[in-house]
């Protein structure tokens, strides 16, 4: 099988690592929100469409168009995807139009580490396979004391306010987690009256966890509750 010479890109990154004075022109910076997280790129002779991850695969996928040869550097938060042997930092496996290629990491820091991959003009997918990535389908972590908050909201002994300042503290505080969930602008809008039924339910054992969070979830991607 045909297998892509990177040796040149590679000699080409570290010599503008060690020499300051050799610029480096890029073609574009940026950033992309991917499950709630910032992937910063800056890469050189081509452009981002887009970046998303793939859970079941533990890989980030860029895909982007590229006008000649080039690299492109990425800052990728560790909570999105990480590469991990026990508790040390393991290397990522890359590949660049399905071909793997070598790569250099030139920052490791607490929350994010930053890589710089070489590409070919013509190139159109970098996947970044690591062994640790976001779970998109965790299971949310409710203590069962907060269905008594749920109950007396549904019943109206609480109004609306407090039940929303309530569970926005218990999110806040790390008492109640739910699945990453992006938040959206302030609303004036009232609450559904399903997410009160939802509640309820809830809170007599007639629906699961999951289907309670889902109207928070709502709250939260509606603007109505903050966090």
């Amino acid at each position: 099988m045909f297998q892509k010479d990177f040796s040149f890109f590679l000699g080409f990154i570290f010599s503008i690592l060690l020499i300051p004075s050799v610029p480096l022109s890029h073609g574009e910076i940026g950033s992309i929100s991917v499950e709630s997280f910032d992937v910063i790129y800056d890469i050189e002779n081509g452009n981002i469409e887009t970046i998303y991850l793939d859970p079941d695969f533990v890989e980030l996928i860029i895909i982007m168009n590229t006008v000649s040869d080039g690299t492109v550097e990425l800052t990728i938060p560790r909570s999105l995807l990480d590469a991990k042997f026990d508790t040390s930092d393991d290397v990522f496996f890359i590949l660049v139009d399905g071909f793997e290629t070598d790569y250099v990491e030139i920052n490791s820091a607490f929350d994010s580490r930053t890589i710089i991959i070489p590409f070919f003009g013509g190139d159109s997918i970098i996947d970044v396979i690591g062994t640790d990535t976001l779970n998109l389908f965790s299971k949310p972590e409710i203590p069962s004391w907060i269905k008594n908050n749920a109950g007396w909201w549904a019943d109206g002994q609480i109004d609306d306010t407090a039940f929303v300042q309530g569970i926005q503290y218990l999110i806040n505080h790390g008492i109640m987690n739910i699945p990453p969930t992006e938040s959206g602008e302030s609303s004036e809008k009232g609450i559904p009256s399903w997410i009160k039924n939802n509640a309820g339910w809830w809170a007599d054992g007639q629906i699961d966890d999951t289907a309670f969070v889902q109207g928070i979830q709502y709250l939260i991607t509606n603007g109505i509750l903050d966090v």
